[in-house]
């Protein structure tokens, strides 16, 4: 609703004005760095916000190359090198070569890494259960469904050139 003259007027929407809107507003949640202290704080653990996502990464894909931790994180090599070097000072992830090419640094959560990655995850779990809390599994199952295609969707498809001045 648009405020004009003193009164509400109802603007219209598009139906993807209104997705573009809500997935900003996701996007910011997700990446607010007031959301991860949060996170940290309720987890009573000391973990940047990057180091949150590489925790998180590296309890869903395990052992890895530095490259498909940054992959994996959305995070570009440099950063994941710097943010691996003060999660390992902490004790929560350790490196090691790999067995078939000693050139390859492969990443790995301590047992530390591990209980803090599974505090991190759990607490988000049930955050995200609590905010799902009205829902039926099915409309859970539906939402699940579409936000997967949409991502899978959104990466695969290429941005249009703008046509016009």
């Amino acid at each position: 609703m648009n405020r004009r003259a003193g009164s509400l007027t109802t603007v219209a929407h598009e139906p993807l004005d209104d997705v573009e809107v809500a997935l900003a507003r996701l996007g910011r949640l997700l990446s607010s760095r007031q959301a991860a202290s949060r996170l940290v704080e309720v987890a009573g653990v000391a973990v940047s916000q990057q180091g949150v996502v590489l925790l998180r990464a590296l309890r869903r894909s395990g052992q890895v190359p530095a490259a498909a931790l940054a992959a994996a994180a959305g995070m570009d090599l440099a950063a994941v090198s710097r943010q691996v070097r003060v999660l390992e000072e902490a004790g929560l992830v350790c490196r090691s070569a790999d067995p078939d090419d000693g050139r390859v640094v492969r990443l790995d959560l301590t047992p530390d890494g591990r209980v803090t990655a599974e505090r991190l995850h759990h607490i988000g779990a049930r955050h995200l259960e609590q905010a799902l809390a009205t829902w039926s599994e099915d409309e859970r199952a539906r939402l699940a469904t579409a936000l997967t295609r949409l991502v899978d969707d959104l990466v695969a498809t290429p941005l249009p050139r703008p046509t016009g001045p």
